[in-house]
């Protein structure tokens, strides 16, 4: 006998919707930041070092779970861009940081203002407790991935 009820796995998989989310957050954060001639990889790039000051590859490479491939790609265009420079780890001579390129403030204010207007409509479906809860989930996810 068979079975006529539709296959759900993928509409029920939270990783599936998850990917899809990413994806379409993604596409929405390169098409805002594509007249400042940025990528969504760039622009968070920039943000993390803005914020959080020069750091190493990896520590980079960490913070905002890029594969290798894909951040040695973006911050060699960045390089060549004059974005980012990369500069001797004071703390380790082998090693080097990556640190941004002072930019004119305007430029950062409206790659900050891009970002954000865009997260607002990405995830304006949600109040503001939802969005708090999304949070709270996705971070204890993320945190459970990064034991592993």
């Amino acid at each position: 006998m068979q079975d006529n009820r539709p296959d759900t796995r993928l509409r029920d998989a939270l990783g599936f919707a998850l990917v899809r989310t990413f994806r379409g957050v993604n596409r929405m954060h390169n098409r805002a930041l594509r007249p400042l001639g940025l990528s969504a990889e760039q622009a968070h790039v920039l943000i993390v070092l803005w914020i959080e000051g020069p750091m190493k590859i990896g520590e980079l490479q960490r913070t905002l779970a890029l594969s290798s491939a894909t951040l040695t790609g973006a911050v060699d265009r960045m390089e060549r861009a004059g974005l980012v420079r990369r500069v001797p780890d004071p703390a380790d001579r082998r090693a080097f940081r990556l640190e941004p390129v002072r930019i004119d403030a305007r430029r950062r204010r409206a790659v900050e203002d891009t970002l954000e207007a865009t997260e607002e409509r990405c995830f304006s479906a949600l109040n503001r407790a939802e969005r708090r809860e999304l949070m709270a989930l996705l971070d204890k996810v993320a945190a459970s991935l990064d034991d592993e």
